[in-house]
Order: structure tokens, then C-alpha cells, then sequence
């Protein structure tokens, strides 16, 4: 079904919503500084989104889906992409362009700041990072990581790549950074390889001398 006018303009609004706040922060965002650089009425936005808290939290849902149309590109060329491969790219997307590193700074600016500053509930605060960790569980799982370790090891894999972003947010230190990065993504090829594969032939044949008594 086609968009009416007035949700076409939503989302085109919305748009430069996003690359407002990627460019200027949340900390310091209102809707009449935002409003005089968008050259656009209070009162549209208010139209479109109602009050700061909703406007904020559409355009973190906007920023996330833009990320993941990224994404769904990538896995529409290559859909068999590895997890390595997967961070691998996200790392050097980041890299490529200052306004792709804003876009990802804005969700986890959205996770850190105190909920007192931008008005967002723990459940918004949550979803900036939630979502990245229940699409890797997924893939771990289709890499042949068990069951049982998906969870934990996917909070590792999303944490430690968290911490590799926010430190790139904080340095700029892309050589040292990256470097970093494909150390551990070797070590994340190496955890995987090792949850995916069978045990040892001589490890089944204890196994089974085991149960004969």
C-alpha cells in the first residue's frame, strides 16, 4: 500500500530527524533548536511525533532500521556471511564515513545516557543494545555454537565489539583500534570453530569403552 502524503512526509522528516541527533547529541536535544535547524514549526513536530521522548524514540527506531537495511544488503549479496565476516564489515562500514560512526554513536549514546536526560524508558535504553545481541545469538546458533553457550557467548561477542566502538567514539585511534578488532575476531573464529566442531574420534571411543561398564 502506497504512503499518504502526511506519512511520506513523517518519514522524510524523520530522516533528518536522525541526522540531526547524530550530528548534535541527545543530551542537549529540544524540540525548538531542533525545529529552527530542521526549518520546520514546532508544532509539525509535535504533529508528526508528540512530545520530545516520542520523537527521540522514533527516530533511535529509525537509526536501528537504517543500520539493519545495511545489513540486509550485505546478507542479500553473501547470505551464507560468516560472524567474523559480519563484524568484520560493520567494523570498516563504521570506518568508512564520519556520518556511519554518528549513526551507530547515537544508539549507544541512547543506551548510556541517564535515563533523566532523555526521557527514555529502561525498555528504549535496552533495545539500542538488544537488538545487535539477539541477532548474533541467531547466527552463533546457525554457526553450530550449542544451544547452551549461545546466550553467554553472544553477550561476550556484543560486548566486546561495544567496547571496541565506544573506545573508536572516544579516541578516533582507528590503526590501534582496528588492529584490536582483528585480533579478537581471530579469537571469536577460534571460540566458534571450537564450540562447532565434533569432539575427537579418540574422545567418542572413551566415551563409548565408558558406557560398556
Amino acid at each position: 500500500m502506497a504512503r499518504t502524503p502526511d506519512l511520506e512526509r513523517r518519514q522524510e522528516l524523520l530522516d533528518r530527524i536522525v541526522v540531526y541527533l547524530a550530528e548534535n547529541g541527545l543530551a542537549q536535544a529540544t524540540l525548538r533548536p531542533m525545529a529552527a535547524a530542521l526549518d520546520v514549526s514546532i508544532n509539525r513536530l509535535v504533529h508528526h511525533f508528540g512530545a520530545k521522548e516520542e520523537l527521540i524514540t522514533a527516530a533511535l527506531n529509525r537509526a536501528i532500521e537504517q543500520q539493519l537495511d545495511v545489513q540486509r544488503a550485505w546478507m542479500r549479496r553473501a547470505p551464507n556471511m560468516t560472524v567474523v565476516e559480519f563484524y568484520r564489515r560493520w567494523w570498516k562500514w563504521m570506518n568508512a564515513k564520519p556520518d556511519h560512526l554518528a549513526l551507530v554513536r547515537l544508539n549507544y549514546e541512547a543506551a548510556a545516557l541517564d535515563p533523566s536526560v532523555t526521557g527514555l524508558t529502561g525498555a528504549v535504553r535496552a533495545d539500542q543494545i538488544g537488538v545487535w545481541r539477539h541477532e548474533i545469538e541467531e547466527r552463533l546458533l546457525a554457526e553450530g555454537v550449542p544451544p547452551e553457550r549461545v546466550e553467554v557467548e553472544a553477550g561476550l561477542t556484543k560486548a566486546t565489539f561495544s567496547g571496541l566502538i565506544m573506545d573508536l567514539i572516544a579516541t578516533g585511534d582507528r590503526k590501534r583500534l582496528t588492529t584490536a578488532c582483528e585480533e579478537w575476531l581471530g579469537r571469536l573464529s577460534v571460540m566458534i570453530r571450537t564450540h562447532a566442531e565434533p569432539p575427537p574420534a579418540e574422545a567418542l571411543t572413551s566415551v563409548s569403552a565408558d558406557h560398556r561398564h
